[in-house]
């Protein structure tokens, strides 16, 4: 399968390509308005027909598209927005290192301007990128994590991409109990951590893989607890 498209909530939609160089499935993310639409991450240029695919699913164009929202700055969440020439682009300042100067002219860093906290709250985490972060988008309670917390490389749980996600839930605890946040990082991402749960949040949309579906402030508590036991060891 070289990608999904599946709807989450009511007008809102994930993609998630097939990557066969990586190896895992690059997600982003549409949120539809009867103002246009909403991208979160955009996926690699060499991906961007799975965007126009979506696009068409939806009876839509890329001249609907008005807003994107990059979660960071790697290859595989900004360069498809190249082809949203007509939308207004944000990434955070920090990422400006990663972004080719071409690519550069096409974003703002203020990321406080009306039409990204409109419906939006957002927070730097930091953790994976300098410049990571994080949206809350208030009307569908929805926390965008991108690679702060995702599933590369992993696969989708047996549920399916939009689910409750418990085996991909254990495999992170088990991840994180056995030593994969380094102690070097571990202050940082708890940090992260604590900035996710300030939202009601009722789905978890990654950069990678699966999207969780209920009860995941109980699961970012768990990834705290463990976070603070093997910071104490």
């Amino acid at each position: 399968m070289d990608y999904l498209f599946e709807n989450i909530q009511e007008n809102i939609y994930v993609l998630a390509i097939w990557d066969r160089e990586w190896k895992t499935y690059n997600n982003c993310y549409f949120i539809v308005q009867d103002k246009g639409i909403t991208l979160i991450d955009s996926c690699k240029k060499i991906h961007t027909n799975y965007l126009k695919i979506a696009l068409r699913e939806l009876g839509k164009s890329k001249e609907d598209v008005n807003l994107f929202l990059a979660t960071h700055g790697h290859e595989d969440h900004i360069e498809g927005s190249a082809i949203f020439e007509d939308a207004k682009k944000f990434i955070h300042s920090n990422e400006n290192g990663l972004i080719e100067s071409l690519e550069k002219t096409q974003f703002s860093n203020d990321l406080s301007a009306s039409e990204v906290i409109q419906e939006f709250d957002y927070d730097l985490v930091g953790y994976h990128t300098s410049g990571s972060v994080i949206f809350y988008h208030r009307p569908s309670k929805i926390i965008f994590t991108g690679d702060f917390l995702c599933f590369f490389g992993d696969p989708l749980s047996k549920d399916g991409l939009v689910s409750n996600g418990n085996d991909l839930r254990n495999e992170w605890i088990k991840y994180l109990r056995d030593g994969g946040v380094s102690k070097e990082h571990l202050v940082q991402f708890l940090g992260g951590l604590h900035k996710i749960n300030q939202f009601n949040s009722s789905v978890m949309c990654t950069g990678h893989g699966g999207v969780l579906v209920g009860n995941i402030n109980e699961f970012i508590n768990d990834l705290i607890d463990i976070g603070v036991q093997s910071s104490k060891v």
